[in-house]
């Protein structure tokens, strides 16, 4: 019996700007890379499931769901002060552009 084999799309998004929106297959993959410093995930929608979080890298699995914005908070060392806010605005579709990760802004 041969073995099947599952390919994950990955989007890779670096510093994402304000109002920026990223549509993505159900089961693809969302690596973000952020710039330096401690950054926390403020509010996630529920079809994403964090996978990876280091101090500025996150990744995420993307499953079928609504429409729904994703929020990073980066914190200043001097405790909870939020020093910086990223919202990236995730949408799941199965169309074309989807499968390859439209961005915009």
């Amino acid at each position: 019996m041969a073995a099947s084999r599952c390919f994950l799309d990955v989007v890779k998004l670096t510093d994402p700007r304000p109002g920026t929106v990223v549509t993505l297959a159900a089961g693809s993959r969302l690596d973000l890379r952020l710039r330096s410093g401690r950054w926390y995930v403020a509010s996630q929608p529920g079809n994403l499931l964090l996978v990876l979080h280091e101090e500025s890298e996150l990744s995420f699995l993307v499953f079928d769901g609504a429409a729904a914005t994703l929020r990073l908070e980066r914190r200043l060392s001097r405790g909870d002060v939020v020093g910086e806010v990223c919202e990236v605005r995730i949408e799941v579709g199965e169309d074309d552009a989807a499968v390859a990760g439209r961005r915009s802004a």
